[in-house]
């Protein structure tokens, strides 16, 4: 199984790691919530883009 964060690509890797930053700085749960969300969906993105070159790579 391949690790999520390893499917980013490093301008990713880099808003992850400031989204967790700042998540440690939330004042609310709703804020932590907010960044952690944002941090799914770019880690969501980056599987489906690998799924998708994956399949098209085997054409």
């Amino acid at each position: 199984m391949i690790d999520d964060k390893a499917l980013l690509t490093k301008e990713e890797q880099e808003i992850v790691a400031k989204l967790e930053a700042e998540m440690m700085y939330a004042l609310t749960l709703s804020h932590i919530n907010f960044y952690k969300n944002e941090i799914q969906t770019i880690i969501s993105q980056a599987k489906r883009r690998h799924q998708f070159l994956n399949r098209h790579s085997n054409v």
